[in-house]
C-alpha cells in the first residue's frame, strides 16, 4: 500500500442456516489485523458477537435510534462545504499516493496553496466544489453508470482497476461502499426496465433466466451472486416483508426457489406481496417508489468477464399479480 491509510474488510459466506452463521462468525473472528509487533504463534481469534455488541456510533446516535429509525445511520461521506479542508488533511496523512494518482495529488495541492492565497480563490473553489458534488452525484446514478452490458444492464468494466479513470472512480465512489478488482468480482447494475422507464415499485416486473442459465460462478473457488435491491438512495430495504433483501446462490442452495415446469427460473419483482404462493417464493420485495437492482457475481466465469454471458432484461408486467401490500 502506498497510502498510510487503508481499508480492508473481511467477508465469510453464510448460508441460510443457524449452524451455517456460527460458521461464517467462526471463520469472521479468525480474521485480524493487527501490529506485527503484536505477532505470535498460533490464531488470534475474537468473538465477532462480542465485538458488534461493543460497537461506538457517532455522536448523538445510539443502538436504539438506529433500530427504530435505520436511515439515521445514513451518513455524508464527503461534505461539499469541507471538501478542500478535509482534503488537505487526507493529503497530509497520506504524502505518498499510487503512481496513477500521482498528478490527481499535485493537482490538489495547488489548487489548496491557491485557495489559502486569496480570499477570492477560496470563494471560487468554495463553489466550485458545491457545483461538483451536486453534479457528481447527478451523473452516479444506477440508470446511467456504466458501460453497456445487454438487455439494460450496465457495468463498470475496469471496476476496482480504475488507473487515471478518476471519474469512474468517483462515480463508484457515490453508488457502492466498495468495489472489488473486477476479476474477482463483477457488479452490474440498472435502475431502468426493457422500455427505458424508471423502475418503481408500485409496478411489477420480472426477471426470467431460462434453464441452465443463471449466472455461471465458479462455485469450486467459493463463487457465487447474487439480485440485490436498492431504493432511489442505493440502500437496502430497512425493513423487509419476508426477510430477503436479495435473492440468488443462497437463495438456491437453501431450496427457497421454484423453477417453472420448462426449468427456467421466474423471479419477480415488486412492492407487494405476490398472491400466487409459486410467485411468492421467488418474489424480491421492492420499495414503494423507485429503486435500482445490482446483480454481484463473485468469482465469475469467463463468459461473465467476457461478456458473453447477458443477464435477462427486467420485463415490467403487463396484468398484476399481487394482492394488498403485507404488513
Amino acid at each position: 500500500m502506498p497510502t498510510n491509510v487503508a481499508w480492508v474488510p473481511g467477508r465469510s459466506f453464510a448460508a441460510h442456516t443457524p449452524e451455517a452463521k456460527a460458521e461464517a462468525l467462526a471463520v469472521l473472528g479468525q480474521m485480524r489485523i493487527f501490529p506485527l509487533s503484536q505477532n505470535q504463534p498460533g490464531q488470534q481469534p475474537v468473538d465477532c458477537r462480542d465485538v458488534a455488541r461493543n460497537a461506538v456510533f457517532p455522536p448523538g446516535l445510539t443502538a436504539e435510534m438506529i433500530a427504530a429509525d435505520p436511515y439515521a445511520f445514513r451518513p455524508e461521506w464527503v461534505d461539499p462545504k469541507t471538501f478542500w479542508d478535509g482534503l488537505e488533511k487526507v493529503l497530509a496523512a497520506n504524502p505518498t499516493v499510487g503512481p496513477t494518482d500521482a498528478a490527481m495529488a499535485d493537482q490538489a495541492r495547488n489548487l489548496i496553496a491557491l485557495r489559502k492565497s486569496d480570499a477570492s480563490y477560496k470563494d471560487l473553489l468554495d463553489r466550485a466544489a458545491l457545483n461538483a458534488d451536486v453534479s457528481l452525484h447527478a451523473s452516479s446514478r444506477y440508470e446511467q453508470v456504466g458501460v453497456d452490458a445487454g438487455n439494460g444492464w450496465q457495468r463498470q468494466e475496469n471496476g476496482g482497476v480504475w488507473g487515471s479513470d478518476w471519474f469512474g472512480r468517483a462515480q463508484a465512489a457515490v453508488i457502492y461502499i466498495m468495489v472489488n478488482d473486477h476479476r474477482e468480482a463483477i457488479y452490474s447494475l440498472r435502475g431502468t426496465d426493457a422500455k427505458g422507464a424508471l423502475l418503481e415499485g408500485r409496478n411489477t416486473y420480472t426477471m426470467t433466466f431460462p434453464k441452465d442459465g443463471l449466472p455461471p460462478m465458479d462455485r469450486s473457488r467459493g463463487g457465487f451472486w447474487s439480485l440485490t435491491m436498492y431504493d432511489k438512495d442505493y440502500f437496502m430495504l430497512a425493513k423487509s416483508p419476508n426477510g430477503r433483501t436479495n435473492i440468488g446462490t443462497v437463495s438456491l442452495d437453501a431450496n427457497e426457489l421454484k423453477f417453472a415446469p420448462d426449468g427456467s427460473l421466474i423471479i419477480t419483482i415488486a412492492n407487494a406481496q405476490p398472491a400466487d404462493a409459486v410467485t411468492r417464493a421467488n418474489w424480491l420485495p421492492a420499495p414503494e417508489g423507485q429503486f435500482a437492482l445490482i446483480v454481484r457475481a463473485y468469482v465469475p466465469t469467463q463468459s461473465v468477464q467476457n461478456g458473453s454471458y447477458k443477464l435477462p432484461n427486467v420485463e415490467r408486467a403487463a396484468v398484476s399479480t399481487t394482492v394488498g401490500r403485507q404488513q
